[in-house]
């Protein structure tokens, strides 16, 4: 009888034990490729920030299914109103309060750009619902739940609507009247005119491309634009009862626009002209139009903006904008103040000191008009318009103040007494964002919260604050978590996850991010995002695969989810397999970009070796654009690498220079003479520093086994520069991959499902055939 119950224990002892196994195995199984691929992101965009109702009470939000995207190019958008933040979009609505969420559009067709009407009883949104393939303006009525389409013009431009404050018109951007979607694309394409032959029934299609010849003391002066600038459209208002539409501007380069608090003007940047050549600086008018006349004024002309042109704000009275100076040319960052009616525009901040920080931001004001408030260097300034000087209010020891809190356009949003706002402010040590209170008489800093997330990992506004002064919704995201919608308190004593989209990523044991510090070859202090194999154990070794950008500190990806991009690019796909992946941070001097990536990544690589965390014979190094430009600039340097996959990247400083779209632009101008990877200017003036830094030249030296992988369409960076790698290195007889995906575009990212796939599980095939040592038969038993 013993021996039974002996036995009876040891058989539940050992299923006990195979029963953890499963569960075990349950909680570490990698994340697949479907489960990293089969999302649902939110998309938002620079100028819309959360949907927040006007009453708090709703979030409306659009929702992208990765499996419904698909490449976008120009002429695709030219011809069908479509770019790669639509493609496969639903509307969904979700209720503050109980996290209730449903479906407003279903996911047949593509819904985005939902805009709540002020009055909080409508939504505007965007939709290609009624089969038509082009994008239409349709309204959601929340008291009778019912959708209908209000106009049947064509949008094009922006993806945005706009309410007039009496919630009864709203303003959108068309094709320009009289202008089919097909005279669009061909005007986009760069087509000049066509040819007729002798025969009149027959025609060749001649593109031709001119520049006129300019002289020494000539005012104008030589172009060299590095994309195109002459995107057009109508600016129209439309009733939302009657359907009826008035045109207010025709056929304009229409950048950003702005209807005044009152409803009576539009205030509008539009495109002038790059300020000169070789340089990816804009120069916009600002221009203000009266509704009931259509009569325009150019209010601020070729003023600096930065390539979003949105930089300018009413103020409340309706009688004034303010304008942030800023871009790529920029040192002061000035705010200047102009009347609605003209006028010559006033500096009002008149800032005497280079600003450390290029990124301008956006301007807001009090309530009562009185004061102005911007960003500068990591602080809150603040400007009065009787003439005072401005001044930093609020600075946060330890943290950059990234972002103001808005309320509806044009506001500073405060709390419900109006003695104090709220900030985004970043850790630039620590790698996370937090939302600080600022107290608006002292300037005193509370920290409300900050716990190793990001904020603004996006390219949107970070939170939107509600028309009562008591709650904000915003993005949240961490290395194990997805991006989400939160709302919360103004105190955020009780933040609630509102939206849930991507359940499967619970299946999966993340791996975990901390922050790795080392001094350059030179001796400068750079940052590192360390993401840890998901079963890490200290003192073991694992592969390292190093995933790198030339100029990018890639540190910032910390709190970001899978730390560098969603998608096949979610580097969990990585770290649940085993890997441990290193982002470094790799500024770059004028002129010296590949020997710069030696001197700033290789003592970042060394540094997760002397950890006992990598592998020093298990190495791998990645890069997509300018990261495979650098993942080459590496491995024609080094031969620490096992493995290495170039995605997109560049290999001749100089075709690429010379490379041009069909519109006749040449993206490769900017980026090189003054941009990304300066030479500090043209190949003939510095012949021997784009030789030297283009590893097309040094083929010979590189003994890593190299995946290339390219998009056939893509035209920032054309596949022309993967050909002459693999050409080179097939003749050279190295070990080297070649995919190129038919029809695809610049990033993955952006690419087809099935072409995703495909390239996530080349990605981790390519990887596991050289970092992963092969099983014995015994050890895979």
């Amino acid at each position: 009888m013993r021996h039974w119950l002996g036995l009876r224990l040891l058989l539940f002892c050992l299923a006990g034990l195979m029963l953890c196994d499963v569960i075990e195995a349950q909680d570490v199984r990698p994340l697949s490729i479907d489960d990293a691929l089969k999302t649902h992101a939110h998309v938002s965009y620079a100028f819309l920030p959360v949907g927040l109702s006007p009453d708090g009470k709703s979030i409306a939000y659009s929702v992208q299914d990765n499996q419904r995207m698909h490449n976008v190019d120009e002429s695709t958008y030219a011809r069908t109103g479509m770019t790669v933040g639509s493609v496969g979009t639903e509307i969904w609505i979700a209720d503050t309060k109980t996290g209730e969420q449903r479906s407003l559009t279903g996911a047949q067709y593509d819904n985005w750009a939902p805009v709540w009407s002020p009055d909080g009883r409508y939504v505007a949104f965007l939709s290609n619902r009624d089969g038509s393939g082009q994008p239409k303006l349709w309204v959601w009525d929340a008291r009778n739940n019912t959708l209908k389409k209000i106009s049947d013009l064509q949008i094009r431009g922006l993806e945005q609507s706009q309410w007039t404050p009496d919630s009864r018109r709203l303003l959108i951007t068309t094709l320009p009247e009289g202008v089919s979607p097909e005279d669009y694309a061909r005007r986009i394409s760069g087509t000049t005119r066509q040819f007729e032959v002798a025969n009149k029934e027959t025609q060749n299609g001649v593109t031709v491309y001119r520049s006129t010849a300019s002289n020494k003391g000539d005012k104008e002066l030589p172009q060299s634009d590095p994309w195109s600038l002459d995107w057009r459209v109508d600016l129209v208002l439309v009733d939302i009862t009657s359907g009826q539409s008035n045109l207010i501007i025709h056929d304009q380069r229409i950048q950003r626009y702005l209807i005044s608090p009152d409803g009576s003007r539009v205030a509008y940047t539009t495109r002038v002209r790059f300020e000169r050549p070789g340089s990816q600086q804009i120069l916009f008018d600002l221009v203000v139009v009266t509704l009931s006349t259509a009569e325009q004024k150019i209010v601020a002309p070729a003023i600096r903006l930065e390539l979003g042109g949105q930089e300018f704000r009413w103020s409340p009275d309706s009688s004034k904008l303010v304008y942030h100076v800023g871009g790529q040319e920029e040192d002061n960052h000035d705010c200047y103040l102009v009347n609605a009616t003209g006028g010559t525009p006033r500096n009002i901040t008149s800032l005497k000191r280079p600003s450390h920080n290029r990124r301008s931001g956006v301007p807001l004001w009090d309530d009562k008009g009185e004061q102005v408030y911007f960003l500068l260097d990591g602080a809150l300034w603040r400007v009065s318009l009787d003439g005072t000087k401005a001044a930093e209010l609020a600075r946060i020891p330890d943290r950059k103040i990234s972002s103001m809190v808005a309320e509806g356009a044009n506001l500073l949003w405060t709390t419900e007494e109006g003695k104090a706002t709220v900030v985004l402010a970043h850790d630039d040590k620590g790698k996370q964002d937090g939302f600080y209170q600022i107290d608006l008489n002292t300037g005193q800093s509370i920290r409300l919260i900050e716990r190793g997330q990001c904020y603004q990992c996006g390219p949107y506004i970070p939170a939107v604050g509600a028309n009562d002064r008591k709650s904000l919704a915003y993005f949240a995201e961490d290395a194990q978590h997805d991006n989400e919608i939160w709302i919360s308190d103004a105190a955020f004593t009780n933040p609630r996850q509102v939206t849930h989209q991507n359940p499967q990523f619970e299946k999966s044991k993340m791996g975990t991010a901390q922050v790795v510090h080392w001094l350059s070859s030179d001796g400068a202090p750079l940052d590192g995002t360390l993401l840890l194999p998901s079963e890490y154990r200290a003192g073991e070794r694992y592969p390292l695969v190093v995933v790198v950008y030339g100029g990018a500190y890639l540190s910032a990806g910390f709190a970001r989810f899978g730390s560098w991009a969603s998608g096949p690019f979610n580097l969990q796909l990585l770290a649940t397999r085993g890997y441990a992946v290193l982002l470094p941070d790799s500024p770059q001097r004028l002129g010296m970009p590949m020997l710069d990536l030696v001197k700033t990544i290789l003592p970042g690589v060394n540094k997760v070796v002397e950890m006992g965390i990598a592998d020093p014979n298990r190495l791998g190094v990645m890069g997509q654009s300018n990261g495979g430009y650098s993942t080459l600039g590496l491995i024609v340097q080094t031969q620490r690498f096992k493995a290495s996959i170039d995605i997109d990247g560049m290999s001749d400083l100089i075709s690429d220079y010379g490379s041009m779209d069909k519109n006749g632009t040449s993206y490769g101008v900017g980026l090189l003479e003054h941009g990304l990877d300066a030479m500090g200017g043209t190949p003939w003036e510095f012949r021997q520093r784009y030789i030297e830094n283009s590893p097309l030249f040094y083929l010979d030296r590189i003994e890593t086994p190299l995946l290339i992988v390219h998009g056939e369409a893509d035209t920032t960076v054309p596949s022309a520069q993967s050909d002459e790698v693999f050409v080179g290195l097939r003749r050279l007889g190295k070990e080297v991959e070649y995919a190129k995906y038919e029809g695809e575009g610049h990033s993955p990212l952006y690419w087809s499902y099935a072409h995703q796939v495909d390239f996530c599980g080349r990605m981790i095939g390519w990887f596991d055939k050289f970092l992963k040592p092969k099983k014995t038969a015994s050890e895979k038993r």
